[in-house]
């Protein structure tokens, strides 16, 4: 889950820091290398420029909103979100009718007060069903409660066997116990051994055409916008990952996957 009001404040921090870099007699050590690793636009931003030409496409099913929406399903977001993202990837391969209403990083009044009473943690991303009679304030509860009504490409849970759910289950439990810290701490510090260890350790369970086999699950809903993020800046495509390699390429021929990829984006802390 994005928290919005404290990727404002490491901004500020690091607008502040390069600031007095430019101004101090001695260069601030490790300003330059961490703005070059985690930005390329001209003014510091907790955003990655993805630099592939992948675009939005619209579709009624993301129409954006300016006030009230008129579907019984409401998604509240920032599409540079990667836990937004699975939420985001889950509808729209549900074939649920569903709005975005996209909440702003930098309003000059902070987020709205219609959002806080949502979600009091002020996080994204967020899921009201059947008006606000049901909200969803943290993308794993979302994921499960997409999952059980999917009319879509997107697998219902009830459909699948015993043992597809535990796939489906241990997918989802590596993902946030394992490789979001992993990732983190590879991405951060520079060490990334124990990144490609895990990917390979990954890509030895993936079944293929999708993570779990042949219908796409909640498990490739959670696993693509971390594996995504990594891919874009440090490529899946070494030895022992070629079946991961082979997944993206099908998540990304996947319209309702592809739908939710955007130009920029932010990693996830």
């Amino acid at each position: 889950t994005c928290n919005l009001h404290s990727i404002y404040i490491s901004n500020m921090i690091l607008r502040i820091v390069l600031l007095l870099s430019l101004f101090s007699s001695s260069p601030i050590i490790g300003v330059n290398s961490l703005l070059a690793k985690h930005h390329n636009t001209a003014i510091p931003s907790l955003c990655r420029r993805n630099l592939s030409p992948m675009t939005t496409s619209s579709s009624k099913s993301t129409t954006e909103l300016s006030a009230k929406s008129s579907a019984e399903t409401q998604f509240i977001t920032n599409k540079m979100c990667p836990y937004a993202q699975k939420a985001w990837i889950a509808l729209e391969s549900s074939g649920i009718p569903f709005d975005i209403r996209e909440v702003s990083l930098y309003g000059p009044g902070g987020k709205p007060d219609w959002f806080w009473k949502l979600n009091p943690r002020g996080t994204v991303p967020i899921v009201t069903m059947n008006g606000e009679n049901n909200v969803y304030a943290d993308s794993e509860l979302i994921l499960d409660a997409v999952g059980d009504i999917s009319e879509g490409i997107l697998t219902r849970t009830a459909d699948l066997s015993d043992e597809e759910q535990t796939q489906v289950s241990r997918w989802r439990e590596v993902i946030s116990k394992q490789l979001a810290p992993v990732g983190k701490s590879a991405v951060l510090g520079g060490s990334m051994p124990k990144l490609r260890s895990l990917l390979k350790e990954m890509n030895d369970v993936v079944v293929g055409p999708y993570l779990c086999g042949e219908r796409m699950t909640l498990a490739d809903c959670a696993a693509f916008p971390f594996l995504w993020r990594i891919d874009q800046d440090y490529g899946i495509e070494g030895d022992g990952e070629e079946k991961l390699r082979d997944w993206l390429k099908v998540c990304l021929e996947t319209d309702a996957i592809k739908r939710t990829v955007v130009r920029s984006w932010w990693w996830w802390w």
